[in-house]
Order: C-alpha cells, then structure tokens, then sequence
C-alpha cells in the first residue's frame, strides 16, 4: 500500500434473511440495507443452504416454520458446513411451543412478531461478539 492509497474500509457484514414469507424477507432485506449490511435472502432452509455454501453469511435471522427444510434443520445443516459453526444464527417463530429447540445449536431465539431495532440490535450484539 502506497502513502496516496485511500484506507480500505470493512466489507459490510453478509446476512442471510430466511423466511417463507416474502412480507417479511423483504422488509428485513431493505431495513437490513438502511443499516449497511449486505443481504442474502431465501425463502426455505434448502434455498438458504444453497446460499451459504456459495458465500457463507456473517449472520443469520431464521423463521422456524418453513417447507422443504425448516430454520431447526438449516441450522443443523450449517453448523455442519466449513466455517458454518462460527455464524451467529437468530431463530425466531410466533409459536415457540411447536419446535423442539434443544438440538438446533443456535444463538438466539425471539418470538415473534420482532420488532426490528430489537432484532438489528441483537445482530449487532452478536456480531461484535464473533
């Protein structure tokens, strides 16, 4: 690096958004983006497999209820891949009572519906604890 070379900033932190309900990723993804993040969204846990095997997320925000792959067994399945057992993993749901949370090694649960600067808080106090 030359002395005329302009500092090079931090990337933004990646987070991946996954979420059968299109309502909430995007609303997610754009408030996510305010606050200078980049975002990666889908839909279903096999999509959002997909997704970290191609660009492992800094975080990830998860609904519990989904098809094909629920957020329990994408959890699962991350913590499994190369470097995916040191991603912060937020699950949520509105019905807490329905899953069995004991084997899905993740880092926070919230109980829907979230408020977002609750939920961008949390991503920011798990992210500066990595």
């Amino acid at each position: 690096m030359s002395i005329n070379s302009p500092p090079t900033a931090a990337p933004r932190p990646l987070i991946l958004v996954v979420d059968d309900e299109v309502d909430i990723t995007d609303t997610y993804a754009m408030l996510f983006e305010l606050h200078e993040f980049r975002v990666m969204t889908a839909s279903d846990g096999v999509d959002a497999l997909a997704k970290a095997r191609r660009a492992m997320p800094d975080i990830v925000v998860s609904d519990c209820m989904m098809p094909l792959m629920n957020g329990i067994e994408f959890c699962i399945a991350l913590r499994a891949l190369p470097g995916g057992q040191r991603v912060p993993v937020i699950l949520s749901s509105g019905a807490p009572e329905l899953h069995d949370l004991s084997q899905s090694r993740h880092d926070l649960f919230l109980r829907k519906p979230i408020f977002f600067e609750h939920l961008l808080d949390q991503v920011q106090r798990l992210l500066s604890t990595r």
